[in-house]
């Protein structure tokens, strides 16, 4: 197995491993349509990146990251909107109550990094997911090392990720791996929590 990065190639894979890992949240809602044009649009962002594991050109695992939550919202509204419109549109006529959801997506940043006595320079944990029969082989320890070692490369301070509260399985994965809870807050009607792992930075 390869560890490469992630690039807009993966898109579809990732839509498909995201829905399968993440049943009922609000991202899995909004259908393969629009997580493929998320996925394709993050890794062209300036502040996006990640790393998809690789066996025999299938890709059975990913993770994906952002250096700015809100600049990157702020990319894929404006300039990918041409893109996000349509399959969002035909999702919204479906199930109308998405919308609102949508709307707090976009104050999600200052949710989570809303506290101004906070000056950590943090990179953001997006999603990591692994293909369901692939699991319990240390595939998503591998992803989630090849990430801190790239914010690390970075010089970023932290490295922070949101879990749904209820979510007992991802809650142990990032305790087991050096993250600590910071603080809890309400998104899509759910409690979340989130955690953070700080990182040694390497000094210019």
């Amino acid at each position: 197995m390869r560890i490469i990065e992630l690039n807009s190639t993966h898109a579809s894979d990732a839509a498909r491993l995201h829905i399968a890992g993440q049943p009922g949240t609000f991202l899995t809602s909004l259908g393969p349509d629009v997580l493929t044009v998320f996925y394709r649009a993050l890794p062209q962002s300036p502040v996006g990146f990640g790393f998809a594991a690789v066996e025999a050109q299938k890709m059975v695992g990913f993770v994906s990251a952002t250096t700015s939550t809100s600049r990157l919202f702020l990319e894929l509204g404006i300039r990918r909107l041409p893109h996000f419109f349509p399959p969002l549109l035909r999702r919204f006529a479906e199930r109308p109550q998405l919308i609102l959801h949508c709307m707090q997506t976009l104050f999600y940043p200052w949710l989570q990094h809303g506290h101004p006595d906070d000056t950590t320079i943090a990179a953001e944990l997006l999603s990591i997911m692994v293909e369901p029969t692939w699991r319990s082989q240390g595939i998503g320890a591998q992803l989630l090392q090849r990430l801190v070692d790239q914010c690390d490369a970075r010089q970023f301070a932290a490295l922070d990720v949101t879990v749904a509260a209820d979510n007992a399985g991802a809650r142990r994965f990032y305790a087991r791996h050096h993250f600590s809870q910071l603080g809890t807050l309400q998104l899509y009607g759910r409690a979340m929590c989130s955690y953070r792992r700080l990182l040694t930075t390497i000094q210019p």
